[in-house]
């Protein structure tokens, strides 16, 4: 593995992916990856969050399903706490944009509960997954799920103002 080709294919990738080039950016992200045998490395784990975000930026929900469905389990098995919240996230958005609302919430209540338990004190986290919570039951008609979620989002988005 060379690490220093991967990163800037990484980087590389990223550019285009920014530019608007999603096509492009994958094949980089793809060649990245092709290089790197290390799952746990969290080198792999930037490229698979890359490609996931590329393939929703494309459409390609199921594409990107399974980057951070990857992702997230590299993750935990790496004891990236950080890294697997953000992929879970990413996760229910990705859901939610591909309406299987069921599937969304079932996975943004085990986000909450995953939250609260390894990173109690990050409100804006917990802000982010109460607030994709609200937006899913919202498309869901769960209109008191819907209200409590956004009490929730805004206490905790509260608490990150006050630090």
């Amino acid at each position: 593995m060379n690490a220093g080709k991967i990163q800037a294919l990484g980087h590389k990738a990223l550019a285009l992916h920014e530019s608007g080039k999603f096509e492009s950016a994958e094949k980089l992200f793809l060649e990245a990856l092709y290089l790197l045998d290390e799952k746990e490395n969290e080198l792999y784990q930037m490229i698979v969050y890359g490609l996931g975000i590329n393939y929703a930026k494309q459409g390609n929900y199921e594409g990107a399903k399974g980057c951070f469905e990857e992702g997230r389990l590299n993750a935990q098995k790496a004891n990236n706490i950080p890294h697997e919240l953000e992929m879970h996230h990413q996760l229910v958005v990705i859901t939610r944009e591909s309406a299987d609302f069921e599937a969304a919430e079932v996975l943004s209540e085990e986000e909450i509960r995953f939250r609260k338990k390894q990173a109690p004190d990050d409100f804006e986290g917990l802000a982010a997954a109460y607030y994709e919570a609200a937006r899913i039951y919202k498309l869901s008609g769960k209109n008191s799920h819907f209200e409590k979620a956004i009490k929730e989002a805004h206490f905790y988005a509260e608490k990150t103002r006050r630090g």
